[in-house]
C-alpha cells in the first residue's frame, strides 16, 4: 500500500468518526419551570458584613468552664472563673441560644443554681463564682431548727421591748 492510499484511509476514517459524532441524538427538551440564572432581584436583600455572636452550648464543650472559655475568646470578653469546681453541661443548658451575653449568663445561673454557681457579667468580663444560698445563710441550732439571723433576732428583741425600730 502506498503512502497516498494510507493517507486517504486515515482521512476517511477520521471523517467517518466526525460524522458519527454529529449524528447523535439532540438533547432532550426538559420541561418544567426554568429560572434564569443571571438576573437581578426586584428588591434588595440585606447581607450583614459582621455577624452577631450567638451564645450557645456545643457538645464539644463538655464542661461549664470550657464553654465559657470559648464564649470569652469568641466575643473577646475576659473570663474570671472564681468557682473552685467545674461542672459538666446538662440538659438544662441545651436551650441557651441567644445573642445577648446578659441573657446567656442569666440562663446559666438559673441552670446551675442548684449547684451554687453564679454567672454574671461585671465590668465587661464574664465572672463565675460560688453563689451564696439565701436559705442556708441562717445558722442551724443544735435541735435542727433554723436559728434567726442576728438582724432578725435584734429586731424581734427591740419589738418585744416596746421600742420602735
Amino acid at each position: 500500500m502506498s503512502t497516498a492510499t494510507s493517507h486517504r484511509l486515515w482521512v476517511a476514517a477520521l471523517l467517518a468518526v466526525a460524522l458519527a459524532g454529529c449524528a447523535s441524538r439532540p438533547a432532550p427538551d426538559f420541561g418544567g419551570r426554568w429560572k434564569p440564572v443571571n438576573h437581578f432581584a426586584e428588591v434588595p436583600n440585606e447581607i450583614p458584613l459582621q455577624k452577631t455572636y450567638v451564645y450557645y452550648p456545643s457538645p464539644m464543650d463538655g464542661t461549664l468552664k470550657t464553654m465559657l472559655e470559648r464564649w470569652s475568646s469568641d466575643s473577646q470578653m475576659p473570663l474570671s472563673y472564681l468557682h473552685p469546681s467545674d461542672f459538666t453541661l446538662h440538659q438544662g443548658v441545651a436551650e441557651i441560644h441567644t445573642t445577648s451575653v446578659q441573657d446567656a449568663v442569666a440562663q446559666l445561673s438559673s441552670a446551675y443554681a442548684a449547684q451554687g454557681v453564679s454567672v454574671t457579667v461585671e465590668n465587661g468580663q464574664i465572672v463565675v463564682r460560688a453563689a451564696t444560698p439565701a436559705s442556708s445563710s441562717a445558722p442551724v441550732s443544735m435541735s435542727g431548727e433554723t436559728a434567726p439571723s442576728s438582724q432578725a433576732a435584734q429586731a424581734e428583741a427591740t419589738h418585744v421591748a416596746g421600742v420602735a425600730p
